[in-house]
């Protein structure tokens, strides 16, 4: 077994995000595709002799973070008495709706997996990072699937890789819960159906992509919230562009452009104009991405 494993954490965008009512349970039952891509968090786990875990940015108490969760949660269930050092290094911005504390919970299980030689495989660790947080299942392997429930339940589709999608964070942390909230206050509008089950290659049908993207609480998330409405619409005509939207719950924008050179082009014109972060990604396909 190796000694030491770095893996990297992908962040995420929705191509699509419907909400289809209160669960019994109080949390909201969704439906949304969701897709890796490549802006990463990295981790390195290495053999020690007890759990610890440190970060290059000040993470508040480390029994809380989803991190040091998800490896106490298997370490628990499945390898009692092993230990490890885990380095958790953030790119992806926090509180953005890119889903980085979720990845970085799976991606520690699965180094972990391997590191400890547990070989559970993908069902087992979906099953026991759905505990952590209800997007969490998604990144075990990534890519491109639908989710439903509270997101937990994960089908994988067809990839869709490589399409190219600038990142703009305009600095603003937007609550989850202050999202959701917005939008039970405003229950308007006929539920949008998925198309994206359909085996098709939208990197190579722009019109199509641009129809049916859609994000039920783009709306609240743009309403409660005026520095990102300012952003949003300094960014309404942006050339190359074939679709942008707000990433889950925000803050985080997202623009489906029509190539690599236009990407980072976009990203660079974000920055120099102070709108935010911008990151040139690109959509990727599914599966542990290892360093």
């Amino acid at each position: 077994m190796p000694q030491s494993l770095t893996i990297l954490a992908p962040a995420k965008v929705n191509w699509y995000l419907e909400l289809r009512g209160k669960r019994p349970d109080g949390y909201h039952e969704i439906e949304t595709v969701m897709q890796a891509i490549d802006l990463f968090d990295r981790i390195t786990v290495q053999d020690a002799p007890s759990l610890t875990l440190t970060c290059n940015i000040n993470l508040g108490p480390v029994e809380s973070n989803l991190v040091y969760r998800a490896a106490e949660l298997l370490r628990r269930e499945h390898a009692p008495g092993k230990g490890a050092a885990i380095t958790l290094e953030k790119r992806i911005p926090h509180g953005a709706g890119l889903g980085g504390g979720s990845s970085d919970a799976a991606a520690v299980m699965v180094a972990l997996d391997r590191l400890w030689g547990l070989q559970l495989g993908t069902d087992r660790l979906r099953e026991l990072v759905a505990r952590i947080g209800s997007d969490c299942a998604f990144f075990v392997e990534g890519g491109t699937a639908l989710c439903t429930g509270r997101g937990e339940i994960v089908r994988q589709m067809p990839d869709f890789a490589g399409v190219d999608v600038v990142i703009l964070y305009p600095n603003v942390v937007l609550p989850t819960k202050d999202v959701y909230a917005d939008y039970s206050s405003h229950l308007t509008g006929t539920p949008a159906k998925c198309y994206f089950s359909n085996e098709i290659n939208i990197s190579l049908n722009r019109d199509w992509l641009r129809a049916h993207t859609t994000n039920r609480l783009q709306d609240s998330a743009l309403r409660i919230s005026e520095p990102l409405r300012t952003v949003w619409e300094q960014t309404r005509n942006e050339q190359g562009v074939i679709v942008r939207f707000v990433s889950g719950s925000g803050s985080a924008l997202a623009f489906a452009v029509e190539d690599r050179y236009t990407s980072e082009a976009l990203a660079q014109s974000f920055t120099g104009r102070g709108l935010g972060q911008a990151f040139a990604t690109r959509s990727i396909g599914r599966g542990a991405v290892w360093d």
